[in-house]
This record gives structure tokens, C-alpha cells and sequence, in this order.
């Protein structure tokens, strides 16, 4: 059923995989092999290597080679924790180092030299030394026995396929380097959409769209330019790129006991990232003296983001807060900022020096060409609040010990970046919600713009507001919290490129449709598929072009779009009605008011949903008789040759080594297809559909705790654990994603033995 991510089955690949290796390898550069990993190989492999673990210090592995780490010291568990995560993700952190550090082009060339230099100013690490020096003991303590881990198998591990492909030379870590990940990840989900609209600011119709944008918010990908476009600008690939690190959306549901079915709470978590490989996130158990606890982490980041104790789970989304400002610097301003020449590596080419200017307000963008160009004689600062000393490290770890709801809400006080929506829910039968930021305080926002002058910059960024300074919720008269990235009420200066709430409303219905939920419900609920906007805007648009249809060809379509309801299954033909009306109607919109140019904020769904029927209806009625019968037409001709939802929309998961020309297939899953959309509950995104698409964002882990019972825990990963190229755990999990399984983590040692049974370590 998949495609391992090792020798290709076609023979003409496999001969001229054989012949590039031979032949990059006799050049010295790279020498490339596919080899074939089985989970007895990788025990082995890890087996193999001179571990120092104490008595009492041991990893146990179930049969998808998810760890469980036991230890009687937390030093000790944090050791062992870094010791499987270098073994099963060395690469992959070899790779992430040296892209928070803007190192991109020592492995892909000059045509990263743009972006090594915006990184560089950006300056992810600036905050660390001083995050470092405050944090207490114990949290300094726990990441240095994690540093010590990664460090020990570095030291020992062979070079990756990827790495030997990239050129990179494994790196030892520092605790410095911990931090850098954890702001990488922190990546504000704004500046995709700050550096696509920059240069339009100087256009005639910005003013137009951007109060649009304000009003229906903002998708990930949300610029003006043209999707249509053969080559995208360089301010959308920068946009592209930082959307690839910020973590943009995610479903986080809790439910009370009073509407369960055993009486206690349930949680689900769905995060939504990119869909690549290896996945985002490591399954990991951990049991040590203060640390209980199941769930996922971040690579290279030593804390749980979401996952179970004995007494409590936690998840959360993307707050989509704005924690960064552009500010608009003055000529004095410019003349007195701290200058740094920096030389650049770039890999088959020689070195280059690029300036970072930093000022009282953050580095100046602009400095970097690509951005410089655009913004005319402006020059533009950065104000990011991941540049304040906040410690969400020790904010985790606190809670991964809580026991409480209000204990969890407390420990997210030191939360900086990026801001989150905690949801929790605890034993004693309580649930909650914080909103987990430090921000500036601000009265609101320009409404012309979104690139502050230097007197509002300094007003807004004198003061910071963190977590206990906004409102949270305990156990609400609903007896549910839902968060899908929807717009929080009553806050004001938080931000204003919100998800609408489309995912809320949806699950709220499905919630009132049910006195008490079980766990298999509330899973259904997270996998369900059904749009109440798409629902809502395909019976309008049947009506509207009802007028004006031609045959009963036409008619047929607009009865099936009418009768949907919205739901994107696999099999669904209406779905693929829809979606070609829509991209029909969006084309033909442009050609009459845009002179063919589409600006890309009609290909978002928060346009569609809410602005569409508007321009529709202004359309006089000549121009209504022009296009709708040719939009039904189109419509109808290319839903009839994809026939199903799935077989036009499709998941294939890719290495980072999966985009290199000939070589890509072998670094890639099998696709397969992919039910949802962009604003389903089970979300696999896309922007207008013209033609056969590939999701690379959406859904790409799952987790559900049924708080009656600790061993009740259940997660899931697109792809797998391993994140070894050739290993067949790359890619394991794929098959329980489609079929709707998942890989119980329980709590009790008992059930963690059974479930758990190689182990590699000292009992005793």
C-alpha cells in the first residue's frame, strides 16, 4: 500500500539512483545509498551504542519504536530522552540548527542566500543567553542532562542519507542550541503574511484589501498576489518559507464530566502543520520522579506540548496573536543602529558578507534585499515579542506536573511565543482555557495599515501583558471549550487576522446533537469532514445562478451543490461541484474587476466564505448572464473528469529530499487521498481547486485522553516515529491514520510493560 522510503521498485530509477551515487560519489561530495531499516535493525543499531545509563535508567519501545523512558533521576531520564531523540531524529535537528541559524545555503546553494539573510536578522537565538542565565536550577539541570544525551550519540551515529545529500557535518549541542529550536518553533504565524503584503502597501487598492483582511481574517498562506502566477515574487517564497515554521492552526477540544458517558473529562488534540516527513512531532512516555507523563514533543525540545499525567491533559491551538509589529523607522533612528557584518557560506560557490543593522525597535528587514527592494524608502524594523527573555521551557515543564486545571493555567504565565490557547482538563472533573502570551499592550491596531510609526511602536511595546492578565475559563455552563483559531472575545489589542469559526460551529453542533459523549464520538467529531459555511455558500450560490442556467446540465449541478451539505468525503462528487464553481466564478470575478489579475486573497476561504456572495450580487445583470452560464459549464466538465473528491485531492508526504528533481520519489510516500478541506474539523487545506492538488498542510497528528482511566490515552502520527531515511518506521503510522487506529500510551507501569516490551538499558 505505501511506497517505502527506500529503493524504488522501478527499475530504470533504481539504475540511475545506482549511477548518481557512483558518480557524485567519485566526485567526493556526496555518497548516497537507500538502505532498509526494520524495527529490529533499529533496536539493534541503538542497542549497539555506548550509553552510560545508571541503574534504573532504561528505554522501553513498542512495536512502532516509541520510546518510554524510565529513570529514578530526572538528569537521568532527560539523558536518556536526548539519546533516542538524537538516534531517531539526529537529521532532522542537524538540518533545523542550521535554519534557525540561517545556514541554508551551506547545504542548497546561492538561491538561499536571501533567506540565510532575513534568518540572520530575524535572529531567533538573541533572547537565549538571557533566557538561559534566569532559568531555575532544575529546569537548567533538565535540558543539560537532554544536551549530554544528544551529544553522547551524535558522537557515535553514522552520517543520514539526507545529511551526506545536504552536506552537512554533524554538530554537537549546546544548551543554547535547546532554546534556539524551541524559538524556531515559536515562529510568529503573522510574518507570512506581514512580508507578503509588503509590497503592496504602495499600491493604489491596498487600503481596499487590507480593510477587507482585517474583516474576514486570514488564512496561512494570505497575500495579493496572483495564485495564478508561473513564478511566485520573492516576498511570497520568503511567505511560503515562514509558513513552513510557524505552527498556524490545530482543533483543541476538552469536555466536562456532565457530558460524558463515564462521568469524567475527555480531551482530543489535532494539530494542524505541515504534512511532511519526518512528521513534526515524537510520540514520547516519560517516567522519572517529578515527570509522569505521555504525549508529543518537539524535536529538539525537551517538553511535552500536549499529552497526560495521572491527573491532568493538556493541548492547545495557535492563538494567531499579533506578537510582532513592523515599525517604520526615522532617518535619526537609522543613523545610530549597531551595525554587524556577517559572511554567509554558500555550498558550491564562494562565501557572502551581508550587514544586520539592529535598532532601538529590532533588526532592520529591509536590510535584506529581497525586502528592501519592495518597500521603496522605507526602512522596516521588526518588534518581536520572541526577542523578551520569556522561558516557556520551565512553563511546560511546570505544566507537565500540574494536577489541576488552575495549576496548568499558572504554569502558562511564562509563555511567550507563540502565543497559545491552553485547554485542559483534570481527575477532579474540571476543564479550562488561558490564553498563553506575552504581548505588548496595546489599545488596538492603524487602521490603514498594519506598519507602525516609531512613537506608536514605543507606546504599544512599553508594557507587556502575559497570560494571568487576560481572561481564562474554568468549567463553563456549556460544559465544553472548544479552539479551532477562532477570534477570542473581550480582548483587545490582541491581534486581527483570525480563523473565522467555521470548525467551532461545527463542532458545537455536532456537541448539541448528543446528551453525553463516549471517547469514539468525540473521535468522530475530530475526523469529521463537513463545512457548515461550504453548506451555507453552495445553496446561495445555486440560488444565484439558478436565473440564469441554460440547460438541464446546469440544473442538475446546481440541485447537487444545493443539496450537499457540505460534507468533503473521499467519495463525494458534489464536493468537487463546489470547489470548481467556486475557482469558475473567482476567474471570471477577476476578469470583470481586475483586469485578470486575482488577488490571492480571493483564493482564501475567509474571502469566499464571507465576501463572495457580496461581489456576486453587486454584478449587474448583464454581466450575470455572461458568466454564470459559462462558469456552471466549466464547473460540470471538470467535476465529470475527476468524478470524486479523493481523486483529485490527495496527501503524499515528502521528505525535505522529496522536492529534489529525479531523485524526489524516492524520498516520498505513496498518495493517497484526503477527505476535508480547509476549514473542516479534520483539516487538509487547500486554496481554490483548479486542478489535481496535493495537500502539504492540515491534520497531521491526533490525541485523545479519556480522563476516567490513565491508561486511556491515544495518539497517533502522519508518517511515523523514526526519522531515519530507509527505516520502515519513517512511514509505519499511515496505515492507522487512514483506517482511523491509533498507539495506546498508557500510565500505569503494569500496561506500559505489556505494551512496551523491547527494552534497552539497566534495570537494576
Amino acid at each position: 500500500m505505501l511506497k517505502s522510503l527506500g529503493p524504488s521498485q522501478n527499475p530504470l530509477l533504481r539504475k540511475l539512483a545506482r549511477g548518481l551515487a557512483r558518480l557524485s560519489s567519485s566526485m567526493g561530495w556526496l555518497s548516497v545509498r537507500y538502505p532498509t531499516y526494520t524495527l529490529e535493525d533499529r533496536l539493534q543499531q541503538f542497542k549497539a551504542l555506548s550509553l552510560p545509563f545508571p541503574a534504573g535508567t532504561f528505554i522501553r519501545f513498542n512495536e512502532f519504536f516509541v520510546p518510554y523512558v524510565f529513570s529514578g533521576s530526572d538528569r537521568d531520564g532527560a539523558f536518556a530522552l536526548g539519546t533516542i531523540t538524537e538516534f531517531q531524529r539526529g537529521p532532522q535537528l542537524q538540518f533545523l540548527k542550521r535554519l534557525a541559524q540561517g545556514r541554508l545555503s551551506e547545504m542548497g546553494g546561492r538561491g538561499f542566500v536571501d533567506m540565510d539573510h532575513l534568518i540572520r536578522l530575524l535572529d531567533f537565538g538573541r533572547a537565549a543567553p538571557e533566557i538561559w542565565s534566569n532559568m531555575p536550577k532544575s529546569s537548567q539541570e533538565w535540558v543539560e542532562g537532554f544536551v549530554a544525551g544528544l551529544n553522547c550519540v551524535q558522537a557515535q551515529r553514522k552520517r543520514g542519507v539526507d545529511e551526506k545529500f545536504l552536506g552537512i557535518q554533524p554538530e554537537p549541542y549546546t544548551p543554547l542550541d535547546i532554546l534556539l529550536f524551541g524559538r524556531l518553533a515559536g515562529a510568529d504565524v503573522n510574518w507570512p503574511i506581514y512580508f507578503s503584503l509588503i509590497e503592496h502597501r504602495l499600491s493604489g487598492d491596498f487600503i481596499e484589501w487590507w480593510n477587507r483582511l482585517r474583516r474576514v481574517g486570514a488564512g496561512v498562506s494570505t497575500s495579493f498576489d496572483s495564485p495564478n502566477s508561473s513564478r511566485p515574487s520573492t516576498a511570497q517564497q520568503i511567505g511560503e518559507f515562514l509558513n513552513s515554521l510557524s505552527r498556524s492552526g490545530s482543533n483543541s477540544i476538552v469536555v466536562h464530566g456532565t457530558r460524558t458517558q463515564s462521568g469524567k473529562p475527555l480531551m482530543v488534540n489535532d494539530p494542524h502543520l505541515g504534512q511532511h516527513l519526518p512528521n513534526v512531532w515524537m510520540m514520547v512516555g516519560l517516567r522519572t520522579p517529578t515527570y509522569q507523563c505521555v504525549g508529543l514533543m518537539f524535536p529538539g525540545v525537551p517538553i511535552l506540548g500536549l499529552g497526560r499525567n495521572p491527573s491532568l491533559a493538556w493541548g492547545g491551538t495557535n492563538l494567531r496573536a499579533a506578537s510582532s509589529d513592523l515599525v517604520r523607522l526615522d532617518d535619526s533612528t537609522l543613523h545610530n543602529t549597531a551595525e554587524q557584518v556577517v559572511k554567509i557560506r554558500v555550498r558550491f560557490s564562494w562565501s557572502r558578507t551581508r550587514k544586520l543593522r539592529f535598532s532601538p525597535h529590532g533588526p532592520v528587514l529591509t536590510d535584506c534585499a529581497a525586502l528592501g527592494r519592495l518597500c521603496g524608502k522605507d526602512n522596516l524594523a521588526l518588534r518581536w515579542a520572541g526577542h523578551w527573555p520569556t522561558d516557556e521551557i520551565t512553563s511546560f515543564l511546570q505544566g507537565m506536573q500540574a494536577q489541576k486545571v488552575e495549576q496548568l493555567q499558572q504554569a502558562m504565565h511564562g509563555v511567550g511565543v507563540t502565543p497559545l490557547n491552553v485547554l485542559g482538563a483534570d481527575t477532579a472533573g474540571n476543564i479550562g482555557h488561558v490564553l498563553a502570551a506575552t504581548l505588548p499592550k496595546r489599545p488596538g491596531f492603524p487602521e490603514n495599515d498594519w506598519v507602525l510609526a516609531e512613537s506608536m511602536a514605543s507606546e504599544h511595546w512599553s508594557v507587556q501583558v502575559c497570560a494571568r492578565d487576560f481572561p481564562s475559563v474554568i468549567n463553563p455552563a456549556a460544559g465544553f471549550i472548544v479552539s479551532a483559531n477562532n477570534r477570542p472575545s473581550e480582548v483587545t489589542g490582541l491581534g486581527f487576522l483570525f480563523n473565522g469559526d467555521d470548525r467551532v460551529m461545527r463542532a458545537r453542533a455536532l456537541f448539541n446533537s448528543q446528551k453525553r459523549l463516549s471517547p469514539h464520538a468525540l473521535l468522530s467529531l475530530q475526523l469529521d469532514v463537513t463545512s457548515p459555511l461550504a453548506d451555507q455558500l453552495s445553496s446561495q450560490l445555486a440560488e444565484f445562478c439558478r436565473p440564469y442556467l441554460r440547460n438541464s446540465e446546469q440544473a442538475v449541478l446546481c440541485n447537487s451543490i444545493d443539496l450537499w451539505g457540505g460534507a468533503y468525503t473521499a467519495d463525494s462528487f458534489a464536493a468537487l461541484q463546489f470547489e470548481f464553481l467556486l475557482a469558475a466564478l473567482v476567474k471570471q470575478l477577476s476578469v470583470l474587476r481586475y483586469a485578470g489579475r486575482t488577488p490571492s486573497l480571493m483564493d482564501q476561504w475567509s474571502y469566499l466564505s464571507a465576501c463572495l456572495m457580496e461581489d456576486l450580487e453587486n454584478l449587474t445583470d448583464a454581466e450575470r448572464v455572461k458568466i454564470v452560464s459559462l462558469c456552471v459549464d466549466e464547473a460540470n466538465r471538470k467535476a465529470q473528469h475527476w468524478q470524486l473528491w479523493g481523486n483529485l485531492h490527495k496527501i503524499r508526504l515528502r521528505h525535505v529530499l522529496g522536492h529534489v528533481p529525479l531523485l524526489g520519489k524516492l524520498f516520498s510516500s505513496k498518495s493517497f487521498p484526503a477527505a476535508g478541506s480547509r476549514e473542516t474539523l479534520m483539516k487538509n487545506a487547500h486554496n481554490l481547486i483548479r486542478g489535481f492538488d496535493e495537500t502539504s498542510y492540515g491534520s497531521q497528528s491526533r490525541h485523545l485522553s479519556d480522563l476516567s482511566d490513565p491508561d486511556e490515552n491515544y495518539f497517533v502520527l502522519l508518517g511515523g516515529q523514526d526519522g531515519w531515511v530507509g527505516s520502515q518506521l519513517l512511514t509505519d503510522q499511515i496505515p492507522l491514520w487512514q483506517t482511523r487506529q491509533s498507539i495506546q500510551m498508557p500510565l500505569r507501569p503494569s500496561r506500559i510493560e505489556q505494551l512496551f516490551p523491547h527494552c534497552i538499558g539497566r534495570l537494576e
